[in-house]
């Protein structure tokens, strides 16, 4: 049920609080009145408050929370059996082959080709990117100056050790 701003408040100030003096109401209170609850209220399914949204602190073995995981557990397993069944499609798809024995995935490379010979830098990127051509993405930066490493090699020194990193001592 949603409350006016005063109902609110009387629920709040009559509600049983929790170990940390939060006020603890039900879920369905809870939810129905998200918007306009000040932080920290606690629901009885283990919700609490936290600027107009909420966070679930539910623990580990409750009964509420194995359910709330089940349905997640159960709604990725339909995003999974969707995105596969997507992929064989785009699969059968490639594969299908047109009046001339073709198939679609030839005229795909043929057609991007064709572009790229045209001069299409896009087509041109996908092409090599799909053969393995694809140039890395990851660069290294020697951050060390060649004094950062003169100072490196005078501290090892003081500190007993040599250039490979064993104690002299």
């Amino acid at each position: 049920m949603k409350y006016t701003e005063e109902e609110l408040n009387i629920l709040l100030e009559e509600a049983p609080k929790d170990e940390k003096g939060r006020p603890i109401i039900s879920d369905e209170d809870f939810m129905d009145n998200l918007k306009s609850l000040p932080n920290k209220v606690v629901s009885d399914a283990g919700r609490m408050c936290v600027n107009h949204g909420y966070v679930n602190f539910l623990k580990k073995g409750d009964p509420h929370s194995f359910e709330i995981q089940s349905r997640g557990g159960m709604r990725n397993g339909e995003v999974y059996r969707e995105r596969k069944r997507i992929a064989e499609t785009i699969d059968l798809f490639l594969r299908k082959k047109d009046k001339d024995g073709v198939t679609m995935q030839d005229r795909i490379v043929e057609a991007m080709g064709l572009k790229a010979m045209d001069g299409c830098v896009g087509a041109a990127e996908f092409i090599r990117d799909t053969v393995g051509e694809k140039p890395s993405e990851n660069v290294s930066v020697d951050v060390m100056t060649d004094g950062d490493k003169a100072l490196m090699e005078k501290l090892l020194k003081r500190m007993g050790y040599d250039e490979s990193g064993t104690t002299t001592e």
